[in-house]
């Protein structure tokens, strides 16, 4: 390894003094990378009701961990971070952030594989053992998937969390990581801020919500023949998908905008149906707003494939359609929308299920308790 970048890359002198500190203090620190920028104002806009609590907020307390984002590394002076932000881009010099810390901290948490796969390939190349969590979201696209086996990376994460059975089974059987290494959580959505509205009317509407894979020229089809508005709130903090509802012609019913989260949330509240259409793919894409609408009562429909089937009971919880299948969905659209006991109920059991093993306190109990 070039001298130079090992240099940059160890500790300083004040970092060495905290290290040793640490270790003195006999505390137990850990370190969570998040590859998003946290705005200045978020634990006010939480603290108000405006924003739903955040899994990285609540993992830090859970975890004892310091947080590292992209402001940390957006404002960068050293020559390596500018060059590895320049040419492998924002997620990999956050990587490179949390490797040149990692000796701060007993354990490091990625949320991502964007962030963990960089991560693991810096503490490979440098010889390093460290415990490393990461969230593979989806790691079947083969670029992915080459650079994982190529790389041997499943040798330094410790633990690799997904979402879905589908991808479990894809990073055990396809990827050979061993099965102990990977484990299946569900996903989450923050229960005190998306909760039943009684306060708020519903209106003669359903709703779509999100951006990644979804489904709209379906949905549009679907909604040329059914009498009530259609409202889709297309858009996403996460994803980097392309909006299929923008630059089409929609029927008078249709309007698609984007929503803040007080109007999305009471854009849930007045409808009578959520309706998460997808394109065929192999990992819980809709997930978050699937478990939304669940937290506030609302029944769903959603399109099954090959990644979202571990949440969803058919005609308990919610409703499946066929992929790619606006008949189907406008009959399914059209048989609650005329059933209100059907509706209800629906919409209780999702609820249910939803308090039973969704919430955001669920999955930071139980990735604390695996971290521990």
């Amino acid at each position: 390894m070039d001298q130079r970048i090992a240099e940059d890359l160890a500790p300083k002198g004040a970092e060495k003094n905290r290290i040793a500190s640490r270790v003195r203090e006999n505390m137990a620190q850990n370190l969570i990378l998040v590859s998003v920028n946290i705005p200045s104002d978020l634990a006010g806009e939480i603290a108000q009701d405006r924003y739903p609590r955040t899994d990285f907020f609540e993992l830090s307390q859970r975890l004892n961990a310091s947080i590292i984002s992209f402001n940390d590394i957006d404002g960068a002076t050293r020559w390596l971070d500018k060059l590895v932000k320049t040419a492998f881009g924002r997620s990999v010099a956050l990587a490179l952030e949390g490797f040149r810390r990692r000796k701060n901290y007993d354990l490091v948490f990625t949320p991502s594989e964007a962030v963990g796969m960089p991560l693991a390939l810096f503490l490979k190349l440098f010889g390093t053992n460290k415990t490393h969590l990461m969230i593979g979201h989806r790691l079947s696209p083969p670029k992915k998937a080459f650079l994982w086996k190529l790389l041997k990376l499943r040798s330094h994460v410790s633990t690799v969390f997904v979402y879905s059975s589908a991808q479990k089974d894809f990073v055990v059987n396809d990827l050979f990581t061993p099965s102990q290494q990977v484990v299946q959580i569900p996903f989450m959505a923050d229960q005190r801020f998306f909760r039943p509205m009684p306060d708020i009317a519903e209106r003669n509407q359903i709703c779509s919500v999100g951006l990644e894979w979804r489904d709209y020229p379906t949905l549009i089809e679907a909604a040329k023949d059914i009498n009530c508005e259609v409202k889709i709130a297309a858009g996403s903090l996460w994803s980097k998908g392309k909006n299929e509802a923008e630059g089409r012609e929609v029927p008078p019913n249709v309007d698609v905008r984007k929503y803040k989260y007080p109007e999305l949330r009471k854009l849930y509240a007045e409808s009578k149906i959520v309706v998460i259409p997808l394109y065929q793919t192999d990992f819980q894409a809709g997930i978050t707003s699937i478990l939304e609408a669940m937290a506030m009562g609302k029944p769903v429909i959603v399109t099954k494939t090959a990644g979202q089937t571990d949440t969803i009971i058919d005609r308990e919880t919610g409703l499946y359609v066929s992929p790619s299948d606006p008949h189907d969905l406008r009959q399914k659209i059209q048989y609650l929308l005329e059933n209100e006991t059907e509706r209800q109920r629906i919409g209780d059991n999702g609820r249910r299920a939803f308090l039973n093993s969704f919430t955001l306190d669920h999955l930071v109990a139980r990735i604390g308790e695996l971290a521990r």
